[in-house]
Order: structure tokens, then sequence, then C-alpha cells
């Protein structure tokens, strides 16, 4: 059993363990490799695989008419696309970008393979709709967590979440800025108050967290 085989049976054991026509549908997928930084898929283009990143992160990011850029989700090892799947399933094209953070390998399965095995293979099927279900799930609660909860605690969580060892977050405002939904101007403005209250240091595209104990407890607050 080669290296590919391993991986995907281990992030994918649903698949794994299901019939015959499934694991034939897998076996036969094609192996794709795209570097970081690279486009995936963009705005109108049509769908023409249903894949299954193995390695790697894709970021899937809308752009605002004033050119405001807001993430939506991100798909890693182990996962498929939200919309991937809406637009092999229905044929439209898609809606938003998707960008490689970092190398990237994936298996894809052709629109052909991808129509004929929902039909004749129950496992796929089932998985591609449970896995869409469950997906569509988290893109939910991430526009709820946009739309409800602060900016303050969205910036605390995101900023402990990409803090180092040491504390240090190396993200630019405006890349803050489009991981929140947000405006680069709202974020420079709560990382100066975080400043001023001693929470964070501010340096040339870094944040260095000074308070990492006050800075959870902000984004835990549920008031």
């Amino acid at each position: 059993m080669n290296k590919e085989n391993i991986r995907w049976q281990e992030l994918f054991p649903t698949l794994a363990s299901s019939d015959n026509q499934t694991r034939a549908v897998i076996e036969g997928a094609s192996m794709i490799s795209i570097d970081a930084n690279q486009p995936v898929f963009h705005v109108g283009s049509p769908c023409e695989n249903y894949v299954l990143v193995l390695e790697g992160s894709v970021r899937v990011h809308v752009i605002g008419e004033g050119g405001r850029e807001a993430v939506l989700y991100r798909v890693l090892p182990g996962q498929s696309c939200v919309l991937t799947t809406c637009s092999i399933l229905s044929g439209d094209s898609y809606p938003a970008e998707g960008f490689t953070e970092t190398h990237v390998r994936a298996l894809a399965v052709s629109k052909s393979a991808f129509d004929v095995s929902l039909e004749s293979a129950p496992a796929f099927r089932r998985f591609v709709f449970t896995n869409l279900g469950n997906r569509i799930a988290d893109v939910i609660a991430r526009m709820e967590e946009v739309a409800f909860r602060p900016i303050e605690r969205r910036l605390a969580t995101c900023l402990l979440a990409r803090a180092d060892e040491a504390g240090t977050v190396r993200i630019t405002h405006q890349e803050i800025a489009v991981e929140l939904g947000t405006a680069r101007e709202v974020v420079s403005r709560h990382l100066k108050r975080l400043e001023s209250a001693g929470l964070v240091a501010l340096g040339r595209a870094t944040v260095q967290v000074q308070n990492s104990g006050e800075l959870q407890r902000l984004a835990d607050t549920t008031l």
C-alpha cells in the first residue's frame, strides 16, 4: 500500500471502510499538488472536480464591491469544500474565490466520475451529503460569529490562535481585517485599545501578546 493510499484512508475513514464501489472511486481519483498562494478557483469559474484535501490549507473568501475581502472558511486535511460540493451538484459556477495558503495535496474526483458515483456508490453518496451538511453548519457558525460576536472578542480569539510560543503574531492589520470580515481601520483602532490596556504590543507586521490571561478572558466574555 503506497503512502497516498494510507493518507486518504487515515483522513477519510468512512470512505476507506465503505463498499467496493466507493473505494474504487477514491482509488481512481487524480492526485493534485498546488503550491502556496495559488488560485484554486475564481468567481464564475466552473467546478470540474470534487476535491478531498490531504495536506495543506485552502482559504475561501469573498470580495465586496469596495474591494474588501472576508474569509468564509478554510478547507483543511480531511475536509472537502462546501462551495465545490454545491457547484458540482448544481452545475453553477463558483460564487467565491479559493487560494492555497500552503502547499496543498488533494484527491480530485472528476465531475463525470462524481456524477456516476452518486448513483452507483451508496456510501460515497452518503459521505458527500453528510459532509456537505456538516460543513454548511460550520459556515453558518462562522457567519453568526461575524454578524453577532463583538469585534474585540473575535480579535482576541484571532491573536491567541495565531500566537507562537513566544506570544508573537506575525500578521498585518489588513490580514487580520480579512480574517475577521471587517475594515483595516477598525482592526487598527481596537489593536490600539488593546495596546493601551497592556494586553499587546504593536510592531511592524507583528503583534506581541503581553498578557495572554487577560486576552483570553476578553475572548471568553459572553456579555
